[in-house]
């Protein structure tokens, strides 16, 4: 595989552009590698691959997305069953504490 083919990737993976942008962004993966050289891309690649194949790479920003498109919709579902603001907030703060102890599972709520 040829260098510009693997540095692609890491870019397309990492969302960056260049190799200046991936040192700022993502220094978990480019700290201690010399990026002149493939065998630094390929393990940086290699790395890549394994954090998303263990479903490890999220940021907090996908977190905190995840976390409003929730909100919503509970909010959405209660006035639908016909609770009011206070009682779905009441719900939100029950789920967020939960969430802090165990996992949730949406069919549990």
């Amino acid at each position: 595989m040829k260098l510009q083919i693997i540095k692609q990737e890491v870019f397309s993976l990492t969302c960056t552009s260049n190799t200046k942008q991936l040192k700022q962004e993502r220094p978990d993966l480019a700290s201690g590698k010399d990026l002149r050289y493939k065998k630094h891309w390929l393990e940086i690649l290699q790395k890549l691959k394994t954090l998303r194949f263990h479903n490890q790479e999220i940021s907090i920003a996908d977190i905190e997305e995840s976390e409003q498109m929730l909100k919503q919709s509970l909010i959405a579902v209660g006035h639908l069953a016909g609770l009011t603001d206070e009682q779905i907030e009441v719900d939100w703060q029950r789920i967020k504490l939960e969430a802090q102890f165990e996992d949730i599972h949406i069919e549990d709520l």
